[in-house]
């Protein structure tokens, strides 16, 4: 595989059902998805085998972690969820949230 380069703006697209994942690339180690969620959408805390990386590109939100703990997340924060670990996230603003996934293993 080459390569891949991506303008994240130019692949923004909402779901009025659920959470939209849009897949950039995938490799033999990792995964790169976009996910752009409506307001009031979230993605169930849940665990992987393989270690995951967010980047927040637009909006604000609240990351939902192990024992239902909490943390606000804005345009520009970096979340690293390590293996075993529960992430998850909800859009609890007016405005839509995007962010990148990287995910290994």
């Amino acid at each position: 595989m080459d390569t891949s380069f991506f303008q994240a703006q130019e692949q923004i697209a909402y779901s009025e059902e659920a959470a939209r994942k849009i897949a950039l690339a995938a490799t033999d180690h990792s995964r790169t998805t976009l996910w752009c969620l409506a307001p009031g959408q979230h993605i169930h805390p849940h665990v992987h085998a393989g270690d995951h990386v967010w980047v927040v590109l637009e909006g604000q939100g609240t990351f939902l972690g192990e024992n239902a703990s909490t943390r606000q997340i804005v345009a520009g924060s970096v979340v690293v969820a390590p293996a075993g670990r529960a992430h998850g996230i909800r859009n609890d603003s007016e405005q839509g949230l995007v962010f990148v996934s990287i995910s290994a293993g």
